[in-house]
């Protein structure tokens, strides 16, 4: 069990990398009779003809501008926290307890956020718009002109991964509850806490000497830790 419960941190890790790839793929795509469309997140678009080359635009109507950058910020935001709860959980830095309702926020946004841009692209594509010369009348729906791509389908991706993140913790919580895993793998009892000989405990993880043995996490580097009958400081939680 102490081995698994190591590699959580690599969870939110799985996850931000997926809302990267998101942002960088397109959220939609059209390919009929040597046309091809890819429309990103951000607005960009490539339209290409079979033979005549390809355009580059950047779509800048307000309609479509607005839920871009809201939702490009939130996705950006949502990436780099599950990164750095990654970063936190894997170097012990973090208080384990909020880790659980870190991964729903986060995944319950990345589903939020992407549900309101389906749909504001949508509404934004129906009033009607000029792209590159080409005219889009009014009355079309997006999804009905164009095909969902990675880009869409990424952030609930990665919002489930959270939400495993989280339901993985919960798991290895409750049976922490009865035995905690040791620094170095090896299952032991909870005991009584000990003082050392010297009236101070000791971080496992950095040294830092602390009089409070009610203490549970390190004033110096921040790692949760235990104490136990096995021996005199403190004992690393996991």
């Amino acid at each position: 069990m102490g081995k698994s419960y190591e590699y959580v941190w690599s969870i939110p890790l799985l996850s931000g990398i997926l809302a990267i790839i998101t942002i960088l793929t397109p959220v939609a795509s059209f390919n009929m009779m040597g046309v091809s469309w890819n429309w990103w997140m951000w607005n960009l678009t490539v339209m290409g003809v079979s033979g005549l080359g390809s355009e580059t635009v950047f779509i800048s109507e307000v309609d479509f501008l607005i839920p871009s950058l809201i939702t490009t910020s939130i996705m950006i935001l949502s990436l780099i926290s599950l990164l750095s709860l990654a970063a936190k959980v894997r170097k012990r830095r973090f208080d384990l307890k909020n880790f659980e309702s870190t991964s729903i926020i986060i995944g319950a946004l990345l589903i939020g956020i992407t549900i309101y841009y389906l749909l504001a692209m949508d509404s934004a594509f129906y009033d009607g718009l000029v792209i590159a010369g080409v005219p889009f009348p009014a009355g079309l729906h997006y999804w009905e002109v164009f095909n969902p791509s990675f880009g869409v389908i990424g952030p609930f991706l990665s919002a489930v991964l959270a939400f495993i993140g989280a339901g993985v913790f919960r798991y290895y919580s409750k049976r922490k509850d009865d035995l905690i895993p040791s620094k170095m793998g090896i299952l032991e009892k909870k005991g009584p806490i000990v003082k050392s000989k010297q009236g101070l405990n000791f971080c496992p993880e950095c040294g830092q000497k602390t009089a409070d043995f009610a203490q549970r996490f390190c004033m110096k580097c921040g790692i949760e830790f235990m104490k136990t009958s096995s021996g005199s400081g403190n004992h690393l939680s996991k």
